[in-house]
């Protein structure tokens, strides 16, 4: 059974996701740059780089993989997983030994994509929340609009 993935859907944020992890990476290495120095801003570069990059491909591997029978791909997904996790590990591992990066300024351009994810995620629960009290006259009635 093979399923289609709309990720054009208003319930699906990964595009949303995409743009901000590339805005994020932009903003932190223009930021590194301007307040402190070329080098912190490669550093942040390179992270954001390598966090952006392993989010789309984790992206394209969970699409592949919920489109066909969960079944057959789930070995497939969890190999391409662990061997992704591995190679970025030794990456990370070549470019703090010989890539000469501050790694402050690493960590900061890999914490791109989690700062995506939670901007996101916040803005979601917003206008979910905002949506729900407005359409769920028992809530705006007894008052607790404040607890959702």
């Amino acid at each position: 059974m093979t399923r289609k993935i709309d990720l054009d859907s208003a319930d699906i944020s990964i595009a949303r996701v995409e743009r901000l992890n590339w805005l994020f990476t932009a903003i932190m290495g223009l930021g590194a740059w301007l307040f402190f120095s070329g080098l912190a801003a490669k550093s942040v570069l390179a992270g954001g780089l390598i966090a952006n990059i392993s989010f789309m491909l984790m992206k394209r591997d969970i699409i592949r993989a919920m489109q066909g029978s969960l079944k057959a791909v789930k070995a497939t997904f969890l190999l391409k997983y662990y061997a992704r996790l591995t190679a970025l590990a030794l990456l990370l591992y070549f470019v703090i030994k010989y890539g000469h990066l501050a790694i402050g300024g690493l960590l900061v351009g890999l914490s791109s994509v989690a700062l995506s994810i939670g901007t996101t995620a916040i803005h979601d629960y917003k206008r979910y929340s905002g949506s729900k009290k407005k359409s769920d006259p028992e809530i705006v009635d007894k008052g607790y609009g404040s607890l959702i």
